[in-house]
Formats: C-alpha cells, sequence, structure tokens
C-alpha cells in the first residue's frame, strides 16, 4: 500500500510539472519591460506621426470644400504597465491525503495596462498664432538651411518677393498667378544647384524685438550660376553690385540692400494646397480645381484609397488620399 501510494504521488507531481513551469515562465515575463518600452516607444511614434499627416490632408479636403478646419494635438501620453504573479505548490503525504489529492498546484497572473492620452483643441489665441499668423521670413529660411529646396519654398510659403505675386488662389480658382513668380523660382533653383547662393542668419540685440534676421548672399559662380544670378537680379530689380540683401517682411523694399517678402501662414499654406484637389462634381461647395500644372501634390479621390497611400482620409463619401511616391 505504501508503495502503491508513492507511485501515485511521482505521478501526481509528474502531472503538474508542466502547468507550475508554465507559470514560473510566465512570472519571469515581468522582466521584459526594456523590450515593452522599445515597442512602445515606436509604435507611439509612429502613430502620432501618421496622425499628423491625416490630420494636415484632411483639413485641406475641408478647406477645398469652403468648410472649417479644425486641429488637435496630443498634450499627454501615459502608458502604464502592471504585470503581477503567484505561484503556490503543495504536497500531501500518505496516510493523510485522500485518493486523488496526493498534490496541489495553484497560481495567479494578472496584466493590465492603462494608456492614457489627453487631445487638446487649437483655438483662440493659440490657433491664431499657430495658423493665422504669417510665418516670419527667418522661419522659413531656416526650412533652407535643413535641406528643403528654396524654390519649393518660395512656391509654399511665399505671397510675394519684391511685389512680384505668387498664384493665389480665391474661391477655389487660381487669381493673380505670375508667371514671373514661377521664373524667380527656377532661377533660384540654379543658383542654388550651382552654389552661388546662401544665408545668414543674425540674433537681433537683446531688447530689440522681433527674431533674427535673416540675409541672403549672393557668390560669384560658373557660367551656369552666373547667369541664373543675373535673371534673379533682374526679376527682383536688385542692383549687380550688391551681394548682401536683407530679408525683411513687407511689400516694397526700404533700400536697395533689402529683399522684402510677404509670407503666408499654415492656414494659407494648406488652402492653396487643398485649392487643387480633384473633387466629385457632387461636392458642392467645392468648385472649380486650379491649375493641375501647378499644383505642387497630387490628392487623388475615389471609393477607396490604396493600401499604401503616403496619407489617405474619409470625407463625406469619398477618400482622398496622397500616393506614397508622390
Amino acid at each position: 500500500t505504501v508503495r502503491n501510494s508513492a507511485v501515485r504521488l511521482a505521478r501526481a507531481a509528474a502531472a503538474a510539472a508542466p502547468p507550475f513551469l508554465l507559470l514560473l515562465l510566465l512570472a519571469g515575463c515581468a522582466g521584459v519591460g526594456p523590450q515593452r518600452l522599445d515597442m512602445d516607444h515606436m509604435g507611439y511614434a509612429s502613430a502620432l506621426g501618421e496622425g499628423l499627416k491625416r490630420q494636415m490632408l484632411l483639413n485641406m479636403v475641408r478647406l477645398r470644400h469652403s468648410d472649417v478646419p479644425a486641429f488637435v494635438t496630443v498634450g499627454q501620453l501615459i502608458s502604464g504597465y502592471t504585470l503581477q504573479s503567484t505561484g503556490q505548490a503543495g504536497l500531501n503525504a500518505y496516510p493523510s491525503a485522500a485518493t486523488g489529492n496526493l498534490a496541489t498546484i495553484s497560481g495567479t497572473l494578472q496584466y493590465t495596462t492603462r494608456p492614457t492620452f489627453t487631445f487638446t483643441p487649437v483655438t483662440g489665441e493659440r490657433f491664431a498664432q499657430s495658423y493665422l499668423r504669417p510665418l516670419a521670413p527667418a522661419e522659413l529660411l531656416s526650412l533652407a538651411r535643413s535641406g528643403a529646396p528654396i524654390d519649393l519654398l518660395l512656391r509654399i510659403g511665399f505671397q510675394s518677393v519684391n511685389r512680384l505675386p505668387n498664384t493665389a488662389s480665391g474661391s477655389g480658382a487660381s487669381q493673380g498667378a505670375s508667371d514671373r513668380f514661377q521664373e524667380l523660382a527656377d532661377a533660384v533653383r540654379d543658383v542654388e544647384a550651382a552654389g552661388a547662393i546662401s544665408l545668414h542668419f543674425e540674433r537681433r540685440p537683446a531688447g530689440g524685438g522681433g527674431g533674427p534676421r535673416v540675409h541672403l548672399l549672393l557668390h560669384a559662380g560658373g557660367p551656369r550660376g552666373r547667369a541664373a544670378e543675373r535673371r534673379f537680379r533682374e526679376l527682383l530689380g536688385l542692383a549687380p553690385e550688391v551681394r548682401d540683401f536683407e530679408v525683411v517682411y513687407g511689400r516694397t523694399p526700404s533700400g536697395p540692400r533689402q529683399i522684402a517678402v510677404l509670407t503666408r501662414s499654415v492656414l494659407q499654406i494648406l488652402y492653396e494646397l487643398g485649392a487643387r484637389i480633384d473633387t466629385p462634381e457632387t461636392h458642392a461647395g467645392a468648385g472649380a480645381a486650379a491649375d493641375p500644372r501647378k499644383r505642387l501634390l497630387h490628392v487623388r479621390q475615389g471609393e477607396r484609397a490604396p493600401p499604401d497611400a503616403y496619407a489617405a482620409v474619409q470625407y463625406r463619401d469619398r477618400w482622398f488620399w496622397i500616393d506614397a511616391g508622390d
């Protein structure tokens, strides 16, 4: 009898071993903190980036339909995790143990995640400063120092340069388009490609007010650069002997060493880009699209968006998207 009980005890312990080992393995998952942090860090960063792209595209589409844009920022993102595990094993020895109850095993495992997001609508003074205020020349031109093509910045962010008007859209139709402005953008691109143009940012004295001063410098280049420089000076009416020009906000320069620019606000930029979106005839209020030959990107529309689109949003009964290779 004693021998039979010992055999049953051994068999029960062997049967209970796999679940017990599994419990111990799960308990060891408490050490996955760094892996969880890496996964969530990249995951949330990707989700925030995709959300920003889709929000900008949606507001372009809304403006195209004379609808009200809306901007929401993620003010706070908190993600907390809790992993708790407990295990207990018991052995009932003969003769007090009942038949079939020679060994016991129990355990609990609890995993809790509590992500918390705080969204803040951009309204009031903050909206005016972020989206309605014309961008300072230094804010736009600093992007050129970061590698953005300066001709692209001209076409997107500037309304005029030395009274030379850029394309403006109103009620979905192109107005005040200037072919000379496009020539200016081409000339700037050629001067930049020849390495004959640079930007210098100068901080104002303490208490002087305003942002940093921006200077556009023209350098001696090769034959192609000199030809582009001559065209650049001709279009803006710049003196041939001056090579250092301060870029100031305004319609007209106050001297031969200045280039006056009128910049756009972020809302104006979105409106100009949105004015070139193709829309279905069934969408009232959209009007005709601006000249597609002058658009900087192509926002397509249809019943469904491709899965590999750069950004896609649904508005009313249609999908609008930008191709990944645009």
